[in-house]
């Protein structure tokens, strides 16, 4: 069985059209609103194994709030110095999951081990490649300074097509429509089934209401996952959002 800790790993400044989609909205889809970064530590003490889902961003927040949106993180919050708050070093952790290679969720695979293998879906590193105009910036795919982060741990990724099991007791399932290849990552711990739904779930909202994310690529493969996190839903699992201070609230730790 899994233990599952929350890491926060920064702050975003958004509007709230960017979190859910404006359609059928009750609130300002204008409104000012904060995302938490998340990374995610799962821990199998009796296996002892541990792997981290997503990583937050680099160091660098002036660079990322001039690319993206005002971030700001509380001195000791770089997804390594918190990890050490739970007694974990980079050189112990087995692997990496990404729900997806959007920068604030990939970016800091770079200040972690390089040897680490990191799973992602094919698929997400195929769109990543060549996304449409509309998402170049999530992946900073014009970004004139530095190769992008994604290729440059290219070397580490472990391709993965669909729904596969990565351990026991711990699966991927490919969730599109946030992004071609978004997955989120399935964890059975001592207190129940949890679902890591990555940006296909931004905050709880985008659940009960069953509205997606303001970013999104294909909407009908949106709703396609809906229903397959329904399914898990249905079946006893919990879906985590990704960006919802909820979370840290109400699970600062699963297992």
């Amino acid at each position: 069985m899994w233990k599952i800790t929350p890491l926060h790993v920064g702050t975003l400044d958004t509007i709230m059209s960017s979190v859910i989609m404006k359609h059928g909205v009750k609130s300002n889809p204008g409104e000012l609103t904060q995302l938490y970064h998340f990374a995610w530590l799962l821990e199998d003490e009796e296996r002892g194994r541990k792997i981290l889902v997503d990583t937050g961003g680099d160091d660098n927040l002036e660079r990322n709030s001039r690319l993206h949106n005002p971030i700001r993180r509380d001195e000791g919050k770089h997804v390594i110095e918190m990890l050490a708050r739970h007694g974990v070093k980079p050189e112990q952790l087995d692997a990496i999951i990404i729900t997806h290679l959007h920068w604030d969720h990939a970016q800091a695979i770079l200040d972690l081990p390089r040897d680490l293998p990191v799973y992602v879906q094919r698929e997400e590193l195929h769109f990543a490649l060549d996304p449409y105009p509309t998402d170049r910036k999530y992946y900073e795919a014009d970004a004139k300074d530095q190769v992008p982060y994604y290729l440059q741990c290219y070397h580490q990724y472990k391709l993965v097509d669909g729904d596969v099991e990565i351990e026991p007791g711990l699966s991927v399932v490919h969730l599109p429509g946030h992004s071609n290849g978004s997955q989120g990552v399935v964890v059975d711990t001592k207190d129940g089934r949890f679902v890591i739904a990555g940006d296909m779930i931004n905050i709880r909202a985008n659940w009960e209401q069953r509205m997606p994310g303001g970013i999104y690529n294909d909407i009908r493969r949106y709703f396609d996952s809906f229903a397959k996190l329904e399914k898990l839903e249905k079946e006893g699992a919990v879906i985590l959002p990704s960006h919802d201070r909820w979370v840290l609230d109400t699970y600062p730790v699963i297992g």
